[in-house]
């Protein structure tokens, strides 16, 4: 359906003459009314005469951080994707982006990074960081400087921020339980976990929500043991196999963050056919392993979408088109891939 002026106006609650002035530049509009009246233009696909030239530029600039772990961990690139098309949908209204990119879970390397997004005059910052007692003070003390703090991807406990967008790990983790009580066959399932950083919340949600649906579903299980590898194929390749070489009871090997790439290799290399990998997001390392049978299956979480609302929203909220009061987190959805439609 075609927007006009006349539902754009009615969108924002404001009289034709209005619309037609701020489209236009033409008379004296709040600047916050004018603000959101262009917002909406944008979002509801508003296309005036003479290409669109008439949707003026924003004088005003946001600026906004983004903090991501995403070094050596290819689960972020979809992240990335969604910033850009963010980013591309607003920057004629004023958006300027800055990403700052890590590697892993060391906290000072990401409490400096949220220090450099502060120093580079960010009014917003989405973080995809750490949940501790110092990384939730530096989010209260950006917070008392003004600074809008949206969580992604992963949630901080105890500090005030605008919203949390991202995948529903409990979700996610009962559906892999749910999934693993419908194909597996053995007496006891003898689990090995292989989780990114126990300093992750969603890396710890997905555990607890995994455990809590298999007992809900009365299987018979057993967490054998429980080892990090910060998210990189090398080290879960390391920590997988010297478990799995002294511990030939383990026939599950659940993979509540990246690395799946290195924890394939390492079952491969037992030669045994009897342990079932389960693991998340549909990435270029993980479709290979889903489609031999190493991992029956992954659990994806949509990241482009948790990139787009992360910026949309700290835009939102700096224009004033949005009143953070009134957003509530956003949760993606929870994708089931298995073989035969994994990387399509």
């Amino acid at each position: 359906m075609t927007v006009t002026v006349k539902s754009l106006a009615k969108a924002a609650g404001v009289s034709r003459g209005t619309v037609d002035r701020v489209l236009h530049d033409r008379g004296s509009v709040k600047k916050e009314l004018a603000i959101k009246i262009k917002a909406l233009a944008k979002e509801m696909g508003y296309v005036p005469n003479r290409g669109g030239k008439n949707l003026a530029a924003v004088r005003e600039r946001y600026k906004i951080g983004v903090l991501l772990p995403s070094i050596g961990n290819a689960f972020f690139e979809g992240v990335i994707e969604g910033i850009n098309r963010a980013i591309a949908e607003y920057e004629d209204l004023g958006v300027d982006v800055i990403i700052n990119k890590v590697q892993g879970y060391d906290e000072a390397t990401h409490l400096a990074s949220i220090d450099d997004l502060k120093l580079k005059g960010c009014s917003a910052i989405c973080l995809a960081t750490l949940d501790t007692p110092a990384v939730s003070k530096k989010i209260e003390e950006c917070n008392d400087l003004g600074i809008k703090v949206i969580l992604v991807n992963s949630d901080v406990s105890g500090c005030r921020r605008i919203c949390y967008v991202g995948s529903d790990y409990c979700k996610s983790g009962r559906t892999c339980a749910g999934l693993l009580s419908l194909i597996s066959r053995k007496e006891k399932l003898n689990i090995l976990v292989v989780t990114g950083s126990s300093r992750m919340q969603g890396h710890r949600i997905r555990i607890d929500g995994f455990c809590r649906e298999l007992e809900h579903l009365n299987v018979d299980f057993e967490i054998c043991q429980q080892v990090e590898s910060n998210d990189s194929d090398i080290q879960a390749q390391i920590v997988t196999s010297q478990y799995l070489m002294h511990h030939k009871e383990i026939n599950c090997v659940y993979v509540t963050g990246a690395g799946v790439q290195g924890v394939g290799a390492a079952i491969i290399a037992t030669g045994r056919k009897d342990i079932i990998g389960i693991a998340f997001d549909d990435i270029y390392t993980t479709v290979e392993m889903v489609r031999a049978g190493i991992f029956k299956f992954v659990v994806c979480q949509q990241p482009d979408r948790q990139g787009y609302h992360a910026v949309k929203r700290a835009y939102q909220v700096l224009s004033g088109s949005v009143n953070a009061q009134t957003l509530n987190d956003f949760y993606t959805d929870t994708i089931i891939k298995i073989s035969s439609n994994i990387g399509k």
